[in-house]
């Protein structure tokens, strides 16, 4: 599927209440600095896109990861007509969005209130943006831009040079973007600015607080040519520079080409059209993040502005991840799909490490603090043992030691609760919210150091933080079957409510986040009593109602009515703590139950624009899907491992460097829930289980689909 066959608004019908994804249909490129996006109400704060609304206020260049972390560096643009700058009109338009076209190499818009036709073509470090203007009513018409924050500008005989600082409470409160825009026949004489209260200037130059600049121009059809920097006003005008020769035209087919590349990795043939719609409409969403925060310099070479520095700096920097989401799915999905991108974000994440000390835990631009743990190390350690940019490992060990050592310097920097950690072997729950989490992160990134240690060859430090990793067994209750908070007298946190979300549990309550020891779920089925009674605890969580107390939350928030939206019991797929969950059955020697979940899990997902069934999350959940359809999922990412579940589609090939892989499969039909029979590269293939180094050394993966369990199947695990 090519990337103009993508709508892009799936998952964009949000509100703060209820997530469909809370997606914004980004137009851009792969990874690209930044993207842009329709804005139908910016009154709503960051659900400043609702994909049903007729309204148009522009196209917002933006840098917006989640609603819950907002935007920053941001800007609006809109081609406009006007009569007397001095009695403001309103700005909004109209447009009707069953006949917009969303790509994300192309966005093309008709506001049928001030006649013009809006196209947008993205590059890496801006765009190309044509404004046809169909109907000339009024005294003047051009480009109008509203700066959100503080800015300023500066009138040149071709358009104007800009900035905008809207990001507060970073390192650098006073980050900074530089735009250039050229205007063809641009008017100096009829542009000026509105500022804050809504008064006009006729003036060249100008800074100040929301200012909304009127730029007139004397054609009918202006093609303006955008780029962005956040090192200076010269690399701004060099990144543009660089877009000067192309058009709208040959600017779309370039975009287009770095889409298809990666789209083109996969090629799928089935019988079911919605579903493979939804496959490469995720694969878009796959791609996307992190986003680079490097530029090029007049010599080709990576530069980037380091935020705690304030300064330009050499070197690769990605931005706007948050790793505890992205680290279950999404790079284990490049591992297998463009393993080449891994050196380079493991590079990037290095260089935040160089200049604040810790490693990120989620970036926008720099470190937001969000999130337990630092499950950054998982993709580290899935790296390693994946053979994947083996260079980098010494000096990424020694960073990941030293983040995950020293005490931490604030909410944003460091392992909280680390004294206590090492004191008692836990997080303690009268001491620090969320602690259940907190120790199970802790306890896998302890396990990631030991993974990435082994690779290097250091059999001590290797052992020594495996059994670091055994901690988060201080917090099972095995006569619940949870993991349970526990106070520093050693005592378990009273009284006990298994439904009870938030306060010592992150985005759920004990169910969804007692099964987390990804790296140890053979010690932990152990601890409580073996398989037979791991089975009991998993299908309890499944059959068991929807029900939550607000608890440390003291409002329903909206993961707890996505839950209990979908009816599927405890098992919240909404969100990141539940993804692993339906196959952990394998492990209890159940994988009929794991292959039943997931084809009906799969059904909640589509192209549409409530195309998820909760937060998408910079490609996480997007990459859920993807491996739900491919047929293996990354329990434990460090181990380069994948569990088995059951393909979606009948044949598909993934197109690697040196060879194809051909994943088939027989009696596909929509009755048949489960798996009978595997064969790989010809030969029957029983375990319930496959390693990175065996997928990637396949030719062929077949696998034949039944009606009902073949027993045979339940007993290897």
């Amino acid at each position: 599927m090519k990337i103009d066959q993508i709508d892009i608004r799936q998952g964009t019908a949000n509100r703060p209440q209820r997530s469909n994804g809370n997606c914004l249909p980004y137009s851009g490129v792969p990874f690209g600095m930044n993207y842009f996006t329709v804005q139908t109400n910016g009154s709503e704060g960051a659900w400043f896109f609702q994909p049903d609304t007729p309204r148009f206020e522009g196209i917002r260049l933006t840098h917006q990861p989640s609603p819950w972390i907002g935007d920053y560096c941001h800007l609006l643009l809109m081609g406009v007509q006007w009569q007397d700058p001095k009695s403001r009109p309103d700005f909004s338009g109209n447009y009707r969005p069953s006949e917009a076209t969303f790509n994300a190499h192309h966005l093309a818009i008709y506001d049928d209130h001030f006649n013009v036709q809006t196209e947008l073509v993205p590059s890496t470090y801006g765009a190309i943006i044509r404004y046809d203007f169909q109907q000339l009513e009024l005294a003047h018409h051009g480009l109008m831009i509203q700066l959100p924050d503080q800015g300023r500008f500066t009138y040149t005989a071709t358009g104007v040079q800009l900035t905008v600082s809207d990001y507060h409470g970073g390192e650098d409160p006073n980050l900074t973007m530089y735009i250039e825009l050229t205007i063809p026949g641009f008017d100096p004489a009829s542009s000026g600015f509105y500022d804050d209260q809504n008064g006009w200037h006729q003036a060249t130059t100008g800074d100040g607080h929301q200012l909304t600049l009127l730029l007139a121009t004397t054609q009918a059809t202006i093609d303006c040519h955008l780029a962005t920097s956040y090192i200076s006003a010269e690399q701004g005008h060099l990144n543009l520079s660089r877009l000067s020769a192309a058009d709208l035209t040959s600017l779309k087919n370039v975009s287009a080409a770095q889409w298809n590349d990666y789209l083109s990795r996969v090629t799928i043939q089935d019988h079911h059209p919605a579903l493979v719609q939804t496959f490469y409409t995720c694969l878009y969403r796959l791609f996307l993040f992190p986003q680079r925060f490097y530029e090029l310099d007049q010599d080709n070479q990576p530069i980037h502005y380091d935020t705690k520095a304030r300064m330009a700096k050499p070197g690769l920097l990605y931005t706007n991840n948050g790793f505890w989401d992205t680290a279950k799915t999404v790079y284990g999905l490049f591992s297998i799909l463009a393993p080449e991108l891994l050196p380079r974000f493991l590079q990037g994440f290095l260089t935040s490490y160089q200049e604040t000390g810790f490693l990120p835990r989620w970036l926008a631009p720099d470190e937001r603090g969000m999130m337990p743990g630092n499950l950054v190390d998982s993709i580290i350690a899935e790296s390693a043992r994946k053979g994947i940019a083996l260079d980098l490992m010494p000096e990424l060990l020694a960073a990941m030691r030293d983040s995950d050592s020293k005490p931490a310097q604030s909410e944003r920097y460091g392992r909280q609760g680390s004294d206590d950690y090492e004191r008692l072997g836990y997080i303690p729950a009268d001491k620090y919210p969320e602690s259940v989490n907190w120790t199970q992160d802790y306890s896998y990134s302890d396990y990631c150091i030991g993974q990435v240690a082994d690779v290097l060859g250091d059999t001590v430090v290797a052992d020594t933080y495996w059994k670091r990793s055994k901690r988060y067994l201080n917090l099972l209750d095995a006569e619940s079957g949870f993991l349970r908070p526990k106070n520093s007298d050693g005592q378990f946190k009273e009284p006990f409510v298994p439904d009870r979300w938030g306060s010592d549990y992150t985005e759920g309550s004990a169910w969804q986040n007692s099964y987390s020891a990804f790296h140890d779920i053979p010690g932990l089925m152990a601890a409580l009593g073996g398989a037979e009674r791991f089975d009991a605890q998993l299908t309890a969580l499944c059959n068991t109602q929807p029900s939550y107390h607000v608890g440390g939350y003291q409002m329903v928030i909206h993961e707890m009515s996505e839950m209990a939206a979908i009816d599927y019991g405890q098992l919240a797929i909404s969100n990141q703590p539940s993804f692993h969950l339906p196959y952990l059955f394998s492990y209890a020697g159940h994988p009929e139950k794991t292959q039943v979940l997931i084809k009906q899990l799969r059904k909640l997902f589509d192209a549409s624009t409530t195309g998820f069934p909760g937060d998408e999350d910079n490609g996480s959940m997007a990459g859920w899907f993807i491996f739900a359809c491919l047929g293996f999922y990354p329990v434990c990412p460090a181990d380069a491992t994948y569990v088995l579940g059951i393909p979606a589609f009948d044949h598909v090939i993934l197109h690697l460097a040196d060879h194809d892989i051909q994943l088939n499969t027989a009696n596909n039909h929509d009755h048949n829930n489960f798996v009978q029979h595997v064969a790989l590269n010809g030969h029957d293939y029983s375990q319930q289980t496959i390693t990175h180094q065996q997928l990637i050394n396949s030719i062929t993966i077949d696998v034949r689909l039944g009606l009902v369990p073949n027993h045979s199947t339940t007993d290897n695990h």
